[in-house]
């Protein structure tokens, strides 16, 4: 693992000792909250966990990746039930979308970024693929929305490696939208797969196999 994280990192730019302590962020929805474990506090989390079975902080996907590579939270900017867009289905221009929130991370090494599923349960439009200046009005569809997302996380964070997480079950469109957006920005797509879930929602098991997934998709680097 220390050298498969060297490696990564140098892939950044960066060429940090082996022994570093690593920091990591999360910008995400639902799935990544946790009572008492969002930053800002007042951020929305999602109230069902305990009845689907997940109770403790310890099952969160991302807390098991922290625990796997001796990782630190940095920040987990997460608010459930928020789009990347700007737009949700009142077609209203949401304050808590990711792009909102993006330039509230802290000072992180990595950053995951666990987003798409809300665009497409609210169906909010995909739009054009649009790569720069974008508008107000672009903003408020998924695609240039994502580009902007992934572009302005470059820039805020310029010496942090990106990765893109994609649910399971969003459909062909969201997928390809996906997967060329984070191949012109150079972002890994870590597309899972097989993700057991309760009320549309990762179960404790659900959580173990992201995590797991996450933790292929590091040591693929190597």
């Amino acid at each position: 693992m220390i050298v498969a994280m060297a490696l990564f990192f140098a892939s950044c730019g960066k060429d940090p000792e082996p022994s570093q302590d690593l920091r990591f962020s999360v910008l995400g929805d639902s799935y990544s909250t946790f009572d008492g474990y969002v930053d800002p506090e007042t951020n929305d989390v999602w109230s069902y966990y305990d009845v689907i079975g997940v109770t403790q902080v310890e099952q969160l996907w991302w807390y098991q990746v922290s625990q796997a590579t001796g990782w630190e939270l940095e920040k987990n900017n997460s608010f459930s039930g928020s789009l990347v867009c700007n737009m949700n289905y009142d077609n209203y221009y949401g304050p808590h979308s990711f792009l909102r929130r993006m330039d509230d991370l802290g000072n992180p090494d990595v950053i995951f970024v666990f987003g798409g599923t809300n665009d497409v349960w609210d169906e909010a439009p995909m739009g054009d693929y649009v790569f720069g200046q974008w508008t107000d009005d672009e903003l408020c569809a998924f695609r240039p929305a994502c580009a902007a997302l992934l572009d302005g996380l470059m820039r805020l964070y310029p010496k942090a490696k990106v990765y893109f997480m994609l649910d399971t079950a969003l459909g062909e469109e969201m997928v390809e939208s996906v997967h060329l957006i984070t191949e012109f920005y150079g972002i890994p797509c870590i597309d899972l797969k097989g993700i057991q879930k309760d009320w549309s929602h990762p179960n404790v098991e659900g959580m173990t196999t992201i995590a797991s997934q996450v933790l292929a998709a590091l040591g693929d680097r190597d």
